[in-house]
């Protein structure tokens, strides 16, 4: 007897330390991208509902504890007559009622000394570890190490899993271990250290079809419940931060031009009280400058009412057969004086021969003007720009081949396209993008490292890419810092 309970100790021994190592292994999963605020929001509401549950576990724990008690001892005969009806044993009765009390004990003391460790530091540093403490210490698996030195089998109660997903609906991993433990031990410990019975009666009829289903759902659909929780306020995190970059970005770019209209305004009217006249001498630089700072915030205004009309209604277009060459000759005559400001060497390599394009010339001057002027607001002095097309044939082995600058290796992007299409680049040498922004930099809201000392809201490119999306097209863009951009875009040539 004494070797046999020393064999079953030192197998869950062995069996404990295997699965700590799978629970280190996914406790610790490799890093991913996840904002900073909303894991200080989990880990905090993690500790929050562990001390809620923890106060209803012990609760609820000490309720059925007080009930199995005065049934184990007030009804043992009752008892002991079940314990032979089903599994043919009434001695079984004297292990179960031993049992009831040790686990009950145990359960109840387990939870308090979490109650008592959710206030130490060790608690508030480790909330995970407590997690798992608490959600062992309900699912069964107290009860199932207790009762295999009585040799009686606990099978694990769904019942649970579903409850602590609703109460605790963050962190799925941990639900998924603390789900794995009390299953593993039923299905697999109890097997190899031979306890199978209780009696005369095989308790693998536990283990039918019907069951394992029961199982399967119930943890599929719990740690699914959780993660798509998580999911959802993973999102709600970043809306609320692009909210706060948008409303940070448009007050910082409008209080410019509004401190700027004031200080004028101030130095006029202490000009006026100054020389005792109520009439003001403005200078036509001075009326620039406010108009100037009128248009910027119209441009502002704008983008955000562009924006939300994209996003409502989506692009409205008027295709029609184009030549692209004098849409981009009107953008470079509005452009002219930054272009000349800035000393930009253009070269223009667009020209009459290109075929037609079925597009909306309106919308295609849009998307030019932005990425152009993208080059101008981003760049340096002195740079080189260069615009150029060229016909993509229908045929997904097509490469296209982009080049940089004279200075650069010449790139390769495979571009598949199941309809003729015109390839355009808008290319230069300048500052270059960094990869890990050239992920996002189609996306709303999305502003370059420079971004606070420019004006806009970050919605440019995010309305290029709807427009040339709505023409069938594709639009991307290839950079690294110091080695230029080249952004390219598709559009449908006209059917002949």
């Amino acid at each position: 007897m004494r070797s046999n309970f020393i064999s079953k100790l030192q197998f869950i021994q062995i069996a404990w330390k295997w699965l700590s190592c799978q629970i280190q292994f996914l406790t610790h999963p490799k890093p991913h991208l996840e904002s900073t605020d909303y894991l200080i929001w989990r880990r905090q509401f993690l500790r929050e509902r562990l001390r809620l549950g923890l106060w209803l576990g012990l609760f609820w724990t000490s309720l059925s504890g007080i009930y199995a008690i005065y049934y184990v001892v007030f009804e043992f005969e009752q008892l002991q007559a079940d314990f032979l009806k089903f599994h043919g044993d009434a001695s079984i009765a004297e292990k179960y009622q031993a049992a009831t009390f040790t686990i009950y004990i145990a359960i109840i003391s387990v939870l308090i000394i979490c109650l008592i460790g959710q206030r130490t530091s060790w608690g508030q540093r480790y909330p995970a570890g407590l997690f798992l403490i608490f959600a062992c210490s309900l699912n069964q698996l107290i009860e199932q190490i207790i009762c295999t030195f009585f040799d009686i089998p606990i099978a694990p109660d769904t019942l649970i899993f579903l409850a602590i997903a609703v109460l605790i609906p963050v962190h799925w991993r941990l639900h998924l271990i603390s789900q794995a433990l009390p299953i593993t031990y039923y299905a697999v410990v109890y097997p190899l250290i031979g306890l199978i019975t209780v009696g005369d009666s095989d308790t693998y009829a536990l283990y039918s079809i019907g069951r394992m289903i029961e199982i399967a759902w119930v943890c599929s659909v719990s740690n699914l419940s959780v993660y798509l929780y998580e999911r959802l306020k993973q999102s709600e995190f970043v809306a609320n931060r692009q909210l706060q970059m948008l409303i940070h970005s448009v007050s910082h770019d409008l209080k410019a031009p509004v401190i700027g209209t004031a200080t004028v305004l101030k130095r006029l009217l202490n000009q006026t009280t100054n020389e005792s006249t109520d009439e003001i001498q403005v200078e036509r630089s001075t009326l620039d400058r406010l108009l100037q700072g009128s248009d910027r915030q119209l441009m502002l205004i704008d983008s955000l009412l562009e924006a939300h009309r994209t996003e409502v209604q989506g692009i409205i277009l008027h295709c029609e057969p184009m030549q692209l060459k004098p849409v981009v000759d009107s953008v470079l005559v509005d452009l002219q004086h930054g272009l000349v400001k800035k000393r930009i060497r253009l070269v223009n390599q667009i020209t009459n021969e290109l075929p037609l394009v079925n597009a909306d010339a309106c919308q295609v001057w849009r998307v030019l003007s932005n990425l152009i002027g993208n080059v101008l607001k981003h760049n340096p002095h002195g740079i080189e720009l260069i615009l150029d097309a060229t016909v993509l044939e229908s045929r997904p082995d097509r490469k296209v081949r982009l080049w940089r600058n004279r200075r650069t290796a010449k790139t390769k992007q495979l571009i598949h396209a199941e309809v003729p299409m015109l390839f355009c680049i808008v290319q230069d040498n300048g500052v270059g993008i960094a990869p890990e922004l050239c992920q996002r930099l189609f996306e709303p809201y999305s502003r370059g490292f420079q971004a606070r000392y420019m004006p806009g809201v970050g919605m440019g490119l995010y309305i290029c890419e709807q427009i040339i999306t709505a023409h069938g097209g594709k639009i991307g863009v290839i950079s690294s810092p110091q080695n230029g951009s080249t952004f390219w875009f598709t559009l449908p040539l006209n059917p002949i």
